[in-house]
């Protein structure tokens, strides 16, 4: 019986359709599944803030996570670490690395899963359910707070003696006879230099305070009360000059007996405890060998002025004077003995021989 042409592409178009699905089918089944949306960990970028808060929210992965000043709350997924310096950190997803707080406190929801350590200066919660794989510590002290603090002793005992140097040297190129009129009275007189000391120590902040409670002293008062700390600097800089001087006498080198000095003060300020209580006594010290010092000098000048010399200073080279004025000035003359400003006359000649005295041959 034939077919009809209608039955014909009927039956054409039906094996078409199902080679069409068979080969549909076929790559279905070798290509690889689409993967599901979600979090895509290849492209995650790292999150840096410095101020604020910072929110990784559910369903979404970043890199490393880092917040100086601020707040940490991650809900999604963090490929490494979480870090925050000043500011709490709330974990909520998954941290595949570790979770730090330098100065702040830590909690971990029921939901957390970290991989890493959960590190924390202050306290760190961790809510039943969640998971940690590493170490949970809080109350960790990031920095080595006692070296930093004993350190920090050290550079200021440091600071002090390089500035007590500077100060010495300074003095030294601009009045070394004054450095050596307090090495001087420092050796000579240490009670004087004790006692003046103790009442500069007494009176430049009392003179200070009752200045500066009157409207017209005002001012002087701050000066004075600011200036304090510089002053009693320069009386412990005369102590440790006035020490090496001591080691180092003269005429021996200046520069040796600073550094001699400088070097013995140095290794005092390092010392914890006893370097303040030697600042303290080498300034009233030199603040009083300092006055003895300058009471020794006006007094010297005071002699020199009445007798009528004017050179107290050490070296005094005098200048030539000026030379006489046209005036002649006669020589003094006395009658004992004849004036040898004149030749002596030669005796007159006549014409008699000049007698000599008859002398005795027997």
């Amino acid at each position: 019986m034939p077919v009809r042409p209608r039955a014909r592409a009927l039956v054409v178009v039906t094996l078409v359709m199902a080679s069409i699905t068979l080969a549909t089918t076929a790559v279905a089944q070798t290509s690889p599944p689409t993967p599901s949306p979600g979090p895509i960990v290849g492209q995650a970028q790292d999150q840096v803030m410095l101020s604020g808060s910072l929110l990784v929210p559910r369903g979404q992965a970043v890199g490393e996570v880092v917040v100086l000043h601020g707040r940490a709350s991650v809900y999604g997924v963090a490929v490494g670490d979480v870090v925050v310096v000043d500011g709490p950190v709330l974990i909520a997803g998954q941290v595949s690395g570790s979770v730090i707080a330098v100065n702040g406190p830590i909690r971990l929801t029921h939901t957390a899963s970290v991989l890493g350590d959960v590190l924390g200066s202050q306290t760190v919660r961790v809510d039943p359910g969640a998971k940690v794989q590493g170490d949970v510590r809080q109350s960790v002290a990031f920095t080595p707070r006692e070296s930093l603090k004993l350190l920090g002793i050290l550079l200021g005992s440091f600071a002090i003696a390089v500035s007590a140097l500077l100060l010495l040297v300074l003095l030294l190129l601009v009045a070394p006879r004054a450095c050596d009129r307090v090495a001087s009275a420092a050796r000579d007189a240490p009670f004087a230099s004790v006692g003046w000391g103790v009442v500069l120590t007494v009176a430049l902040p009392l003179v200070a305070v009752l200045a500066a409670v009157t409207v017209l002293g005002l001012p002087l008062g701050l000066s004075l009360l600011l200036g304090l700390a510089l002053i009693f600097l320069v009386g412990y800089a005369w102590t440790v000059w006035a020490v090496g001087r001591v080691l180092v006498r003269e005429p021996r080198s200046r520069w040796l007996a600073l550094l001699v000095g400088w070097a013995i003060s140095l290794a005092v300020s390092l010392v914890p405890f006893l370097n303040v209580t030697a600042w303290t006594l080498a300034s009233i010290f030199g603040l009083g060998a300092m006055t003895v010092a300058t009471w020794r000098a006006r007094g010297a000048s005071g002699v020199a002025k009445e007798q009528g010399k004017g050179r107290h200073r050490v070296g005094y080279v005098s200048l030539p004077e000026a030379e006489p004025s046209a005036v002649p000035v006669p020589a003094p003359t006395t009658s004992a003995a004849p004036d040898d400003s004149e030749p002596a006359s030669e005796p007159a000649t006549t014409g008699e021989p000049t007698s000599y005295p008859a002398t005795s041959d027997d």
